[in-house]
Formats: C-alpha cells, structure tokens, sequence
C-alpha cells in the first residue's frame, strides 16, 4: 500500500473516531497502539508526527526506523496545541468550550479530599448529564491546570472507560477537555465520571498558611469561582447557561470546619456532606474551610466566622434578616431555606459573593457602625437576581449586577427612605464616573451595557458598569412607566416567569413589552432606546430626576475643598457641619474627582483629617479614598502607610486603583511593583492578574 494511501485510511480513522486535535498522525502506528487508544487506555492522545517529504520518498525500512525514534519524542497534546488568540469558544457562551445546546449538566456528585499539605482538591466528580443530540460524538467540558486521572461512562453498573484529552489552552482562561463518546449515543441521561485533582495554583482556590489567618493556629482555603474559576477546581461546563444541583463529600481536618453553597446534610468529624437542590451555574459553587464559628442572625441566618471577629461580625451584620425579609417583600419567596454569611480573610477579592445558602463578605465591611452593610443588601437581591434568574454569559452580565443593585437601592428604600435610595443611587454614578475616566479609559469598548467578550476574558472586562449603568437603566424603565407601584409587580413576574433560568438581554426586554403591551403604558416603551443604551459608550444616556437633598451637601463640601486655599478652609465654619458617614465616603470621592484641587499638599489633608476624624477610622471607604488623596497630592512621606493600606486587604475595588494611582507617580511606581511582587502570592488569581495588566507588568 502506497504511503499516500495510508495517510488517507488515517485521515478517515480520525474523522470517524472524531479525534479533532489529530490533524495529522503517522501512517505507521500499529494496531495495537490504535486499539489501546480507541479503549480510552493510553492516555493522553499524542500529537501526530509530520514525516519528512524526503523521508516518505524513501525505503519502508528507513520510514520505519525514522518513525519509531519520532515516536520516542512524541509529546501531550495539550502541551503543544495553544491558542494565541481567544476568539469566541462557543456557540452560547464566548468564555466556555462547553456545549450547552447539545448537552448539558442535571446534576453533579462530587468526592473531594481537601489536601492542604499540597493545597490541593484530589477525588472525582459523577456528572449526570442530558444529551440534547443524536449520535453526540463527545463530552466537551471546561477546565484549568487540572490532572485528569480517569474517565467513564457508567450504565448498567458497568464502567465504560472513556478516551480523553486536554486541548487549546488559553492563558487566563482554560482548556478544553474532551470525552469522546461510543458511536451511537442516544438523546437521554448519561452519568460520566471523572477523577482528577487541581492544581496547587489553582486560579479559583485560595490556600492560607496557619500564619496568614487571624487565629494564627489552623489553616484555611476558600474558593472564588465566578466569573470562570469553576473549571479550575472541577471538569465542568463552565458557563452560566448551565444549570445543575450537586451534592458533596467533604473529607478535610477534623478540627476544622467546612462550609459550601449548600445546605450542611450531615456533619461527623473530618467529613462534611451537603446538597444544593436548587439549580445553579457553576460560578456559583463555593466552598471554605478553616477554624470558623458561627452565631445566630436570625431564624434562618448565622454568621460564620473566626472566633477573634465573630461577635464584632454579629453586631455589624444585625440587621440582615430585616433585609432577607425586606427582598422578600420586593421579588417574592426566598427558595434558598438558609441565608448565612461567612466573614472571609482579608484576601478575598470581592465586597461579597453571593454563593447560595453562604454569602462570602470581605472584612473590610466591619466599620463598627453598619455603615457598610448594604453590600450584604447586594448579596441578599442576588439570591433572585442572578443565582435564580442568570444570565446566560457574561456579555449581558448587567442582567445580573444591574437588577441586583436595582433591587438593593429598593432594599435600602424600604428600610430607610426614598431620599436614602436616591442618595445611593447618585453615590454610584460618582464611582461609575470615576471607572470609565481611569480604570476604562483605554477600553471604551467596555463601557457598553452589552460587551463583546470574543477576545477578552470576563475577568478583564469587570468594571462598575453593569452595576451601576444597569441600575440606571432600570430606574428609567421604571420612572417612564409610573414608578415603583407600577414597575414592582412586573420585576415579581419576571424573576417568576424566568427563574431557574439563563437568560439575554432580549428576554427581559419582551418580557417587559408582554407584560405592558396591553396596558396604558404600552406608548411609553416606544420612548425606550434600547440601541442607545445598551451600545453606546461612556456615561449613561439619561439621568432619571433623583431626590439630591443629601447628595448636594457632599457635593458642597467637595467643590469648597477644592476651590478653597487651607488658610481660608480654616475660618469656614460650614466646613465643620455634621455628616453621615455616606456623606463623607460621597464628599471625598466627589474631591478626588475634582480637577486642580487648590493647596492639595500636606497641610490640607492634615486639615481634612482633623475635621471629619480621619486618622482613627475603621471605615475602609473612607480610608481608601483618603489614601487616594495622598497619593493625588504626593505626599511621599506617606507612601509607606499606602502600601501598608493596600496589603491589609486584597479587595480589588480597592487595591486594583490604589496600584493604577502609584503606577502614575514616578517616584513610587518601583516601590509599588516591588511590594506587589512581594505580596502577589497571597492574592487570589483574578486579583493578581488584574493588578499585573493595571501596573503594565502583563
């Protein structure tokens, strides 16, 4: 047989056997090897050899000699085959290899064994699927720096091991691991399991050293896996257009305790079981262990946390079962049984995460006057807003942050007043301000209410604009159409008619034209532009008429600030007048924002300090934006005590403008990139990859 001829059959073989990463495989492989391979025991799949031309010419004898020492070089696919460019990953979601509308997860088993010697996860994950198609050749499934140790199909008691391979990995954001399926799979059920083990550097885990946690005696992980960690710590279909619930076996210390976004089932020393029974995207699991204790919130809320800062945690976070009740009365029953909040290390990136049955908050929340507590407000609208009605990826992520601080701003209505609303509102234009001149100013793209993530992951596209854009979106619908009384019934509705759901943009908007069209406002839609808002960039388009009572006076004070000298500052007895808290977190962000501030040296903000008690804050809102201050007037006498602010927390809402504010002051730029790559370890990836783009490092 001709060695053209035998490329052809190998071609044929790889079309049929759907071994898509093969594009080329040397003729001369034995039937053995091939047999191995199609029995899913020779694992992974090698890159094809390309055959010198001259080679091929010659004797079979030589071709056969040159072959087998080509074979000693062979190497993982997945080492060899890298993307250079993103490009949209799939059909349904740009971020995913997943196939959602060919196959999706029901519901997921998982047997972890947390291992913090190696600070890894080591068992296996049974995945009970829902084949959509036909003669579905393979299992296309999301992951990231994790060690596949075996897969199989299991029917009939009998374990069918399935062929697998890892291909096209993406820095930032994954690979690709396919199961390839037997011929003639029929539509239905399958359970596949797999067994694996993450990566000590796993991006959606964070592992801390008995040193590194407050009780400075026990260890503690914790996981973040939105927007697209998940595939980091499970082989998993990684794109919230897919929705399953999961139960897990938790093997782990027996001195330490173990939390995830599920309901505890059973709980025996060193074993922790649990069960999520309502759907959630992947972005959703969560899981935390370390030496934690927790105290009663309220009938169906605790707070978790280490014992030095529990009692601090439950009086800071009292008032949340008001809050449950409060979203309950706006969005309709609560299907989540348990509310609990779990107070994380000072690593953790976010404000709050809002994992079912177990929302993380940072510690920076903890102001001592529950000034900061409307984030858990946020955490709270999420359980509707995004864990119940989801957006099916990333691009229309406004669907869930826009509603979320929409029904926040409602929460802190109802339980306040409307000009408490308006003034929250107003406060957030002012970071959305702030956002898109500095952090977006070079990605106007991603100003958008609706972005486009074929070539930029989803943690590079994080901004306030969804949140606070969105919500404004929102609180124009509303306005136009009547206001609450008229718009709240629609909101029930929609999260009603939606939920247990992924949804797009275009969902909410017919949604909202099915419910009004055969109303008196069925006119007011048409004012709607829908092109304006969700495409344009910058700012939002229109402002809607807010009460300004309590806004104008931070604004009053912050236009004084900055036009007045500090010797005439002094003899200004407005200057003195009492504020709230929100007030001077919305006065100093107003001032940062204010061009050629008069007299901004030392002296000034020594004044400032004085005035509104700056020095012995606990709030962090306040101490950040103060720090900004530093840094805006150059006060390199204060650097250390900046840097000193951005390691005693790595929340990225503040440590990310921190870093970018340095990175633009000659003089402290090499000592800021110095401490960053000091500190990076302790970060969580999407932390510390986002600091390294901000500091031009990446």
């Amino acid at each position: 047989m001709s060695i053209c001829k035998r490329v052809q059959q190998w071609a044929t073989f790889a079309r049929t056997w759907h071994i898509y990463d093969c594009t080329w495989q040397n003729p001369f492989d034995s039937a053995k090897i091939i047999s191995k391979h199609l029995m899913g025991m020779n694992k992974p799949i090698y890159h094809p050899m390309i055959v010198n031309c001259l080679l091929l010419s010659s004797r079979s004898s030589r071709v056969n000699l040159c072959v087998k020492r080509f074979l000693l070089k062979t190497v993982p696919v997945y080492l060899t085959q890298k993307r250079n460019i993103m490009g949209r990953l799939g059909k349904v979601d740009p971020s995913s290899y997943s196939q959602p509308e060919l196959i999706t997860t029901l519901h997921s088993d998982l047997l972890w064994q947390v291992d913090f010697k190696n600070t890894k996860l080591i068992g296996s994950v049974t995945h009970k699927f829902n084949v959509l198609e036909k003669n579905l050749p393979a299992i296309i499934l999301d992951v990231r720096d994790i060690k596949i140790t075996n897969a199989e199909l299991i029917c009939d008691k009998s374990h069918i091991p399935l062929n697998h391979f890892i291909s096209e990995p993406i820095d930032d954001i994954g690979a690709k691991l396919t199961l390839e399926l037997p011929q003639g799979t029929a539509p239905g059920h399958l359970l596949v399991r797999i067994d694996y083990e993450t990566s000590s550097a796993a991006s959606g885990l964070q592992w801390l050293t008995p040193e590194q946690t407050l009780g400075k005696t026990h260890p503690y992980m914790f996981s973040q896996c939105q927007a697209i960690h998940a595939r980091s710590i499970l082989p998993c279909q990684d794109t919230p257009a897919v929705k399953f619930t999961y139960e897990a076996t938790v093997d782990h210390p027996s001195d330490l305790t173990a939390l995830m976004s599920a309901l505890i089932d059973k709980r025996d020393p060193g074993c922790t079981t649990f069960k999520q029974e309502v759907p959630i995207p992947a972005y959703l699991l969560a899981i935390a262990i370390g030496k934690l204790v927790s105290k009663p919130l309220g009938p169906q809320s605790n707070v978790w946390a280490e014992q030095g800062i529990i009692d601090e945690c439950a009086e800071e976070f009292s008032q949340t079962s008001e809050m449950l009740k409060t979203a309950s009365d706006i969005c309709g029953p609560y299907v989540w049984k348990q509310y609990d909040l779990l107070v994380m290390p000072p690593s953790f990136p976010f404000g709050g995460m809002e994992n079912p049955c177990l929302t993380f908050v940072t510690p920076t929340l903890l102001a001592g006057d529950k000034s900061l507590a409307d984030v858990v407000a946020h955490e709270i609208a999420h359980s509707w807003t995004g864990n119940l009605v989801t957006n099916k990826n990333f691009e229309h992520f406004w669907l869930n942050e826009g509603f979320t601080v929409f029904v926040e701003t409602k929460i802190v209505g109802h339980m306040h007043s409307n000009k408490e609303r308006d003034f929250h509102m107003l406060r957030n234009l002012t970071d959305l301000q702030e956002c898109i001149r500095t952090q977006l100013a070079n990605q106007p793209e991603l100003t958008k209410l609706v972005v486009d993530l074929s070539n930029c992951g989803p943690d590079d596209a994080f901004s306030s604009v969804p949140y606070i854009k969105g919500s404004t979106f929102l609180r124009y619908i509303e306005d136009l159409l009547g206001g609450p009384e008229i718009f709240e019934p629609f909101l029930r509705q929609y999260l009603q008619k939606y939920a247990y759901k992924s949804v797009i943009t275009d969902d909410f908007k017919q949604a909202l034209y099915d419910y009004f069209n055969g109303t008196d406002k069925k006119e007011k839609l048409t004012e709607i532009d829908w092109d304006m808002w969700l495409s344009c960039e910058g700012m939002p388009p229109i402002i809607p008429k807010f009460d300004e009572t309590l806004a104008n006076v931070s604004k009053q004070l912050a236009q004084l600030w900055a036009t007045k000298t500090t010797s005439e500052l002094r003899d200004l007895p407005g200057v003195k007048q009492r504020i709230s808290s929100h007030q001077l977190i919305d006065f100093l962000g107003k001032l940062i924002e204010c061009k050629g501030i008069k007299d901004l040296n030392e002296q000034k903000i020594e004044l400032l300090e004085t005035v509104y008690s700056l020095k012995n804050t606990k709030n962090a809102e306040v101490r950040f934006r103060l720090m900004r201050l530093y840094i805006m007037a150059r006060l390199l006498d204060r650097l250390d005590e900046i840097i000193a602010f951005a390691n005693s927390n790595f929340r990225m809402k503040f440590c990310r403008p921190i870093y970018r504010d340095l990175a633009n002051w000659p003089d402290a730029r090499p000592k800021a990139i110095e401490n960053f790559k000091r500190v990076k370890g302790q970060m969580m990836a999407v932390c510390s990859h986002t600091i390294e783009k901000d500091l031009g490092l990446k």
